[in-house]
C-alpha cells in the first residue's frame, strides 16, 4: 500500500471558468443563436462533475444523424432560464427524468418510462 496520499491535480483555467457559469446543461445547436428553436424536449442524465447539471435541451426536432453531425455544446442553464421561464417548472427534476411539449407555450408533460438510447 502506497504510504502517501495522493494529490488532487491543481484546477485548471477551464475549471474556474466552468465553475463561474455553472449549472451547465448540454444543448443542440438548434436552441441556440438567433435563430433558435425553443427547448421542447429534455432530459437529464448523470452529472459528469460538480459544475454538470446532467440536463440536455433540445428542439425535438433533430434526428440522431443530425446530432451526429452537430454535438450539443456546454451552456449556462441560467441563459436559457432568461429566455424562457418555464424551465424552472422542469430543472429541478431527478435524474433519468425527461420532458416534452408541443410549444413554447405549451406545458410540459413528463415522458413516463423514458430510456435514454446511447
Amino acid at each position: 500500500m502506497w504510504p502517501f496520499k495522493k494529490k488532487s491535480p491543481p484546477p485548471t483555467d477551464g475549471d474556474a471558468k466552468l465553475a463561474a457559469f455553472a449549472p451547465l446543461v448540454l444543448a443542440s445547436d438548434q436552441v441556440m443563436g438567433p435563430q433558435r428553436l425553443p427547448v421542447c424536449y429534455a432530459y437529464r442524465s448523470k452529472p459528469n462533475n460538480p459544475h454538470d447539471s446532467g440536463w440536455i435541451f433540445q428542439s425535438g426536432s433533430e434526428t440522431q444523424a443530425w446530432l451526429d453531425a452537430n454535438p450539443p455544446k456546454i451552456c449556462p442553464m441560467e441563459s436559457f432560464i432568461r429566455m424562457d421561464e418555464s424551465l424552472l417548472d422542469i430543472v429541478r427534476a431527478e435524474v433519468g427524468s425527461a420532458w416534452e411539449r408541443d410549444s413554447a407555450q405549451s406545458p410540459w408533460r413528463r415522458i413516463e418510462g423514458f430510456r435514454r438510447r446511447d
